[in-house]
């Protein structure tokens, strides 16, 4: 029984995560939920009775899916500097569609209105500067990278400039695309570790 419910709830979710990545959340209507979910409304509204539990829960997952993603993407490299490389990639979003971004945008905006929305966006913050400050420290104490700051100030600015170039390519303002967002990335990485690290020019697009 439990495995079941938990099991309706996990797929509303997931649900409300594609619902809000088309329609936006100030938009989001538990019948829509329900349509995407393929469920009765009345179903939604008995697991979560507030939408605005569901849309913390949402939030909850979201922010776990991105940050694992984001965790496997380091992982599987021995080598700090594919490691760099790889977090990079996983950063940013694969265009305006990217839904698992586009929704984590959308519910940024609950951070001014809602303590547990603004702990939500800490906590991933928190962990994305970790994951960074994990690789620079790693390729610092293997001689792969020559450090320019501490680790920690440069994870802080990865994720500054990750969250400015992903606003950008969620905006869909056509002004900057993924290929051109990774090449800053990229080039500010060889900059800051001293690294050989491979980088198109960024204003080619290439």
């Amino acid at each position: 029984m439990s495995r079941n419910r938990d099991k309706r709830m996990d797929g509303i979710v997931d649900a409300t995560v594609q619902t809000i990545a088309r329609n936006g959340l100030p938009q989001l209507r538990i019948k829509d939920i329900a349509a995407e979910a393929e469920v009765s409304e009345r179903l939604v509204s008995y697991y979560y009775p507030q939408l605005e539990d569901l849309v913390s829960a949402t939030h909850r997952k979201a922010s776990e899916r991105y940050y694992w993603n984001r965790l496997n993407a380091i992982d599987k490299h021995l080598n700090p500097t594919k490691a760099l490389t790889g977090l990079i990639e996983s950063g940013l979003p694969s265009g305006r569609e990217d839904v698992l971004t586009r929704v984590l945008f959308e519910l940024s905006l609950s951070a001014a209105r809602s303590e547990q929305h603004e702990q939500l966006m800490s906590d991933l913050y928190r962990d994305e500067v970790s994951l960074y400050q994990r690789v620079l420290e790693k390729g610092r104490d293997t001689g792969d990278f020559v450090l320019a700051a501490e680790p920690l100030a440069l994870a802080r600015a990865f994720i500054a400039m990750e969250d400015g170039l992903g606003l950008q390519i969620i905006a869909g303002s056509g002004a900057l695309s993924t290929a051109q967002a990774r090449g800053i990335l990229l080039r500010f990485a060889a900059v800051a570790t001293g690294a050989g690290i491979e980088h198109p020019d960024a204003d080619s697009g290439s």
